[in-house]
This record gives C-alpha cells, sequence and structure tokens, in this order.
C-alpha cells in the first residue's frame, strides 16, 4: 500500500514538472511574435522601494523591468515578458541591466503590443529550471520507489 502511495506520489510530481514546462513553452511562443524594435524607456523604481529590482542583494532574486514606451502612436506601460533570476545577487549588481531613465531597444508583439521582451532576455527561465527540477524529483523519487522492495 505504501509503495503504491509513493508511485502515485511520484507520478503526480512528474506531472507537475511536465505541465510546468509546458507552461514554459506557452510563454515563449506568446514572445516569440515579439520582432518590432521599439525604443522604450526603463522605469526605475523609487530607492525606498524594496521590490525584487531594487533589491540589494540576496538568494534567488527574480526581477521584472518595467517599461515606458510607444507603438503605432499610442503610449504603453508594462512590465516585460522576460523576468531576469539570480541565484545569488552580489551586493552592489544590478538585478536588471537597465539603468533608469535610459532608454533600450524592447520588441513588441505587433499582434498584442502590450506584450514586449527586453534585448537582455535570459535563455533559461525560471519556470523552465523549477519545471526541470520538478521533473527531476519525480523521476528520482519515481526511480526510488521502483527499487523498493515489496512490502508484505
Amino acid at each position: 500500500m505504501l509503495n503504491a502511495l509513493l508511485f502515485a506520489l511520484a507520478v503526480a510530481i512528474l506531472f507537475a514538472g511536465c505541465a510546468a514546462l509546458v507552461v514554459d513553452v506557452l510563454i515563449s511562443l506568446s514572445t516569440d511574435r515579439c520582432r518590432v524594435p521599439v525604443p522604450a524607456e526603463y522605469v526605475a523604481k523609487p530607492v525606498g522601494d524594496r521590490s525584487e529590482v531594487n533589491r540589494p542583494s540576496g538568494l534567488f532574486v527574480l526581477a521584472v523591468p518595467e517599461f515606458t514606451y510607444a507603438f503605432e502612436g499610442r503610449r504603453y506601460r508594462g512590465k516585460s515578458a522576460n523576468v531576469f533570476f539570480h541565484l545569488y545577487l552580489r551586493p552592489g549588481a544590478l538585478a536588471v541591466p537597465f539603468v533608469g531613465g535610459k532608454t533600450y531597444e524592447v520588441f513588441v508583439n505587433p499582434i498584442k503590443p502590450t506584450v514586449f521582451v527586453t534585448a537582455g532576455e535570459q535563455r533559461l527561465t525560471f519556470l523552465r529550471m523549477v519545471g526541470i527540477a520538478v521533473v527531476v524529483l519525480g523521476m528520482a523519487l519515481l526511480w526510488w520507489v521502483m527499487h523498493l522492495p515489496p512490502l508484505s
């Protein structure tokens, strides 16, 4: 009975990791259409703001940059579709590679102009890392359960 429960848990963990990877692929598909280059101004958070973008240092820092830009005569302000993840952010390092008030090139989805990515997009996203870690955990647990001696 215990082996069956552990097997079901391992399969559930494995499916959860696969689901996270599928969501990551769907997000990547929506950002793949971001191809129109547009100049955009990085919106820095005030100095007193303690969000991840302004975090001075620490473990597991996740930061999403915010920009303002014009596309086809309309002004937009929003957070980038890409996320900057740091296992460890050393003191003095920037959570995002942007400086407030400066202009950078972003790539806008012409079908949905509120979706954009920056040129500094990370290849290994946070969600992809979590999905891979959960899949590996599920596979290891499944392997361990399959090699347990049967309980009588």
